[in-house]
């Protein structure tokens, strides 16, 4: 589900780049050797760039205008309906959200939406659609105080507990497949060059690199990291890197420097800190989720759509043909499962 939401988000992230490049105007988009690209060009190869989504309960690519336009009607009509329903999402449910988040991640909530690329102001919109969609629902919900601590207390016995954060150290990482890189990278550190810079610059982990080597927490017990990662994790100093080192697994051998950014302790989330987050959960475990399609349905139904593009003209006739929630949406992960 994670790639699912983060295509929308890089969605998302380009539409608002179109709106800044309307400006452009007359010296075209971009210039090559004198040579003008429209962004009328730009604008017709973006629309039509493919994006995966969920349709019917299977994944198919369409293209991005369309998905686009898609989401955004979805989305407000989603907000039109919990207002409609008396269950909008409130800035109270989003704060506290964000106020558990960044406890959860002891310190390092903005460094990982960075990485994520995207804003607090986006995750804070994201959430609130989120919300929306648990506060629908979970309406009429009969969920009680006493379910819920049952709940709890059935969750902090396991020893994987989601409540139960080991001890763990955030770190960064720049990784090459060969020495002399790793090593050329090292002398730009020992030079005073910014780390991220140099993991843009060098390292090879395309999954890291873009968010200047930003990895995320590693506790000593992760088997997703390597050991030698984990090691090199809780032997480094917060603000220090090592020295460049070999990690091999049964495919392949990279050399890497690991950088602490940050440390946190064990902790155990407090019932009273978490109770509102699983009565949540229960509660829409426990909804009638036809009665909640049968509701949308009839809604979107209902509604007055138009989208004034030719292209797009028929995308609110499908919508009411296939009335729901966007899969992507409706089953987002919890905004209280940001990266731990």
């Amino acid at each position: 589900m994670r790639r699912i939401e983060y295509g929308l988000v890089a969605v998302l992230a380009t539409v608002a780049l179109m709106i800044t490049l309307t400006g452009c105007g007359r010296k075209g988009l971009v210039n090559v050797n004198g040579e003008k690209v429209a962004k009328d060009e730009f604008y017709s190869r973006l629309e039509r760039v493919p994006v995966q989504t969920i349709k019917g309960g299977q994944q198919v690519t369409i293209p991005a205008g369309q998905y686009v336009i898609e989401q955004m009607i979805t989305e407000r009509l989603l907000v039109q309906l919990a207002k409609k329903e008396n269950v909008p999402a409130t800035d109270e449910q989003i704060e506290a959200k964000l106020k558990y988040v960044k406890a959860s991640t002891g310190g390092s909530f903005l460094a990982i939406l960075k990485q994520q690329g995207i804003s607090e102001q986006e995750w804070k919109r994201q959430t609130s659609l989120q919300q929306t969609i648990y506060n629908l629902l979970s309406k009429g919900s009969t969920v009680t105080d006493a379910d819920v601590k049952r709940e709890y207390d059935i969750e902090i016995a396991k020893p994987n507990s989601q409540f139960k954060k080991p001890e763990a150290v955030f770190i960064s990482a720049i990784m090459t497949t060969t020495q002399d890189k790793i090593n050329q990278a090292y002398k730009l550190l020992q030079e005073g060059q910014d780390f991220g810079s140099v993991a843009l610059k060098l390292s090879e982990d395309k999954r890291t690199a873009g968010g200047q080597g930003r990895v995320g927490w590693v506790s000593k017990n992760d088997e997703k990291a390597p050991q030698g990662i984990r090691t090199a994790a809780y032997e480094t100093g917060v603000g220090k890197y090592s020295k460049p080192f070999k990690i091999t697994d049964s495919k392949d051998t990279m050399w890497v420097i690991v950088r602490a950014d940050n440390k946190r302790p064990a902790s155990v989330d407090k019932y009273e800190d978490v109770k509102n987050l699983i009565k949540e959960q229960m509660a829409v475990r426990a909804s009638d989720r036809k009665t909640f399609d049968d509701l949308l349905k009839k809604f979107i139904g209902e509604s007055k759509i138009t989208v004034n593009a030719e292209r797009y003209k028929d995308i609110p006739e499908m919508l009411k043909k296939n009335a729901g929630v966007a899969t992507d949406i409706a089953e987002g992960k919890k905004a209280s499962e940001t990266d731990k």
